[in-house]
Parts: structure tokens; sequence; C-alpha cells
């Protein structure tokens, strides 16, 4: 039973799919296996028993040379006992196709002198899956960086477009603000003289004509300093209002009671949770919902109702009244600047109090929108509720 495995040793040397040679302490080929045989003669060569290999690889030229001399380096390292293994992936290719093996060598002992077995196994098809998932790779880096790259630059041009726009905003507003104020003077002087010349001299003096004349002409004074009071306020709107816990059943309250309401009316609320918002911007929200309702009101007792309902994030608001409401597909147009649905002598005012209202809700991140009722309008927006309080630290 023992010669069971030297009978098969040279069959299975031959069987190993691995290009072997076994070399001598001073690197003469004393043996090599099938595929080996197979190898040299694909290339020129012949068995190359008794050839000294250490020699062939240091003797290498070109584009090997360096692979050749590393694996002679390595060969020696093993039989002096420097390394147990050593391994190289290295390049071969033929004029015809791409190749690649990796050398390990390793040592052995029998009747006291020692070998080297040097075996070549072929990785080709390993090392081209590796090198074109490396291609890959890099391809798909150089993909990520260039949208990296235009993504950066795109931010950038997006900061800088809308930090000229924040310019303008305040180049506006401050426009605004000043024209504003310059206009008021010269309206208010235009009204007050108006006014000595209607109550001086109607009557007296003028006709009745002249007297409807100076009338008209103290009515639209007025209405021009409303209009001037009205975008001064739209142009207040801050674009990053600085934002505290606040709650909307206390500004409610303080609006209703600064408002005329007719008698019979009932303008009412729900508990509402407390939101994180800006207090003057939303107490002119709430003052010019609530003005609205009472300037469009029915001739049934008017009922004003403000609801909550908590959405994450997010608090939703609802005012509901039972005015004369409106038309579902002008819902969208009354938030534009000096849209008016109704004559001015049917209801006073500029058609600017909704517009900013949307400024308002839209500087906060929020949404508003109308929805018509049978009776009335509800009128939704939202606002951020309060930040998540931290945990507290433990003990």
């Amino acid at each position: 039973m023992k010669t069971v495995p030297q009978r098969f040793a040279g069959a299975a040397f031959d069987a190993l799919s691995a290009i072997i040679a076994i070399l001598d302490d001073r690197g003469v080929i004393l043996a090599v296996n099938a595929a080996w045989r197979a190898f040299a003669r694909e290339n020129g060569g012949g068995d190359d028993v008794g050839v000294n290999y250490l020699s062939v690889c240091e003797a290498a030229l070109g584009a090997d040379r360096r692979d050749a001399q590393q694996i002679a380096g390595g060969i020696r390292a093993v039989l002096t006992g420097q390394e147990t293994l050593f391994e190289l992936e290295y390049p071969c290719h033929s004029p015809t196709e791409q190749r690649f093996f990796v050398a390990r060598v390793t040592a052995f002992e029998q009747d006291g002198a020692r070998f080297a077995l040097v075996a070549h196994e072929n990785i080709t098809r390993r090392k081209l899956a590796e090198l074109e998932a490396a291609r890959l790779n890099a391809q798909l880096e150089s993909r990520i960086q260039e949208r990296t790259q235009a993504l950066a630059a795109s931010q950038a041009k997006l900061e800088r477009q809308n930090a000229e726009l924040e310019d303008r905003n305040q180049a506006l507003a401050q426009f605004a603000y000043v024209a504003s104020h310059d206009l008021q003077e010269p309206l208010r002087t235009l009204g007050a003289y108006a006014d000595i010349l209607r109550h001086r001299y109607t009557g007296k003096v003028l006709d009745e004509r002249a007297d409807t004349y100076l009338q008209r002409i103290t009515e639209q004074a007025f209405r021009a300093r409303q209009l001037v009071r009205d975008i001064l306020t739209l142009s207040n709107v801050a674009t990053q209002p600085p934002l505290s816990p606040l709650n909307l059943g206390v500004v409610w309250d303080e609006v209703a009671r600064a408002l005329p309401c007719p008698d019979g009316a009932r303008v009412t609320r729900d508990d509402l949770p407390d939101v994180h918002a800006n207090a003057p911007q939303v107490r002119q929200l709430l003052a010019n919902l609530l003005g609205n309702a009472l300037k469009f009101r029915s001739p049934r007792p008017l009922r004003v109702h403000l609801s909550a309902q908590e959405q994450g994030a997010w608090v939703q608001f609802t005012v509901t009244d039972n005015g004369i409401g409106i038309p579902q597909k002008h819902a969208e147009q009354v938030f534009g600047m000096f849209q008016r649905l109704h004559s001015r002598a049917a209801a006073g005012g500029n058609g600017i109090g909704l517009a900013v209202c949307r400024r308002v809700v839209e500087r906060h991140g929020g949404h508003i929108w109308i929805e018509s009722r049978p009776e009335g309008v509800q009128v939704h927006f939202t606002l951020p509720a309060l930040p998540d309080a931290p945990a507290p630290a433990p003990d």
C-alpha cells in the first residue's frame, strides 16, 4: 500500500494545470510537469530540464526584465530560508492575447537536500475581471467627480444668484420704504389742503360741482396714502424673519379685540398648538384674514373660527367664515397684488391683503390656499411646528 502514492505521483504531477518546475539549491531545473513542457513548446522552447532557471530570469530583457528579476530574487530567498513563500502576479502577454500569471515559490527538503518548487498559474480570467472592474470603478468615479463638480458649480451659481436676489430685494425694500416715506408727505399735504378748502368754502364760494371735485380729491388722496402704507407693509415682510415659540391663540384674541366687529358677530378659536414663527408677521397675517372676513361678510350674523391640525413638522391652521365667499375658480387669483373680485365701493381696500398673507406664510416656509364653501370660505395656511425639545442630559 505504501507504493500506491508513488505509483500515482508522476501522473498527478503532470495532471496539474499549473506550470511547475522543481529546482535544486543552485536554481537548476530538475523536473517539469506536462503543463510546463506544453507552455515551453507554445513559446518556442523545450522542456528546460538542466537549465539554470535563475540565470534565465536574471538575463531577461525588455518589459519582462523587472518581473523576471523579482522572481529570481524570490527563488533565492526561499532556497536560503529567508522566506517560506514568494508570490508575484505579472503580465505575460502573447502577440494575440493578454495573459496574466501568478508565480508561487515554496521549498521542500529530501535526502538532506533543499529544493524549490516553482509554479506559474494562469490567472488571466480573474485579472481581466479585476481590470474591468477597476476600469468601471474609475469611470464611475470620474462621472461622480464630474457630476460633483457640476453640482458644486451649479450650487455656487445658485448661491450667487440668491445673493444677488437678496441684494436686489433689500435694495427694492429700501427703495419702497424711502419712496413710501417720501410719497406720504405730499399726499398728506394734498389731503390737508383739500380738507381745508372743502370745510372753508363748501356751499359758500364754490358751486356744487366744485364741492364734488374737492370731495373726490380728498377721497383719492386718502386712498393713495392707504395704498402707500399697504405697499410699505408688503415690503417690510422680511425674507428670513427671526422665529420664536408663538401661540396663535393669544395673537388671534388680540387681533379680534382690536378690529371693529359688528353687533352679533362671534369670533372664536380652538385650543391651538404653539408654532415656530415671527410674532409681528403672524399678527399681520391674522389681522388681514380676520379683516377680510369682516369686510366681505354677508347679511347674516358673522361667524369666524380659527382651528388647527398638527401635521408632523407643520401645523395647518384654518380660518372659517360664513361670509359672501370666493368662487373656487378665483381661489388663486386673489393672492395676487391689487387683485379684487369686488368693486371698491362694495368693499374698501387696495387688493393687497392676501398678497401680504401669502408672503408672510411663504417666508415661514409654509403654504396658504383657499377653499370655497356653500356659505363662506376657508383659508388654510401652514406654519412650522415647534422643534422637538432635546432629551435631558443623563444624571
